[in-house]
């Protein structure tokens, strides 16, 4: 849980909110078509259970926030750039809505998929 002081009073925010934060995110950005899990084990689990925060590993140290992503990006796209987007996007995103720093955020390509079929 992290916690920030206000004029106001005290704002906790979860890791759960931030990685529904992230999520939300991930699913606008160019070049993502799906999440993945750092092991296959836990990906069956994520597919079972259905889990929305699937791919999205959260750390709070210091009221800094830590992100791992595990992402599956379109076949055909450059992954730097695409991982480049993602990494701006997280942190712009996350810092905005929380007023936290991000620390890092780590993007993870898991694979590659086309997303449309072509017409030969």
């Amino acid at each position: 849980m992290t916690t920030k002081e206000t004029s106001h009073g005290t704002i906790e925010i979860s890791p759960t909110a931030i990685a529904t934060l992230v999520s939300h995110t991930l699913k606008q950005t160019y070049g993502v078509v799906g999440m993945a899990t750092a092991s296959r084990a836990s990906d069956i689990a994520a597919t079972i259970t259905r889990d929305p925060h699937r791919g999205v590993d959260i750390r709070v140290e210091d009221n800094n926030i830590e992100i791992e992503l595990y992402v599956v990006l379109e076949y055909g796209t450059r992954i730097a750039s695409v991982a480049t987007s993602i990494i701006n996007s997280i942190r712009y995103t996350v810092e905005k809505h929380s007023g936290l720093p991000v620390k890092s955020v780590a993007v993870h390509v898991q694979g590659l998929r086309i997303s449309t079929p072509t017409e030969k």
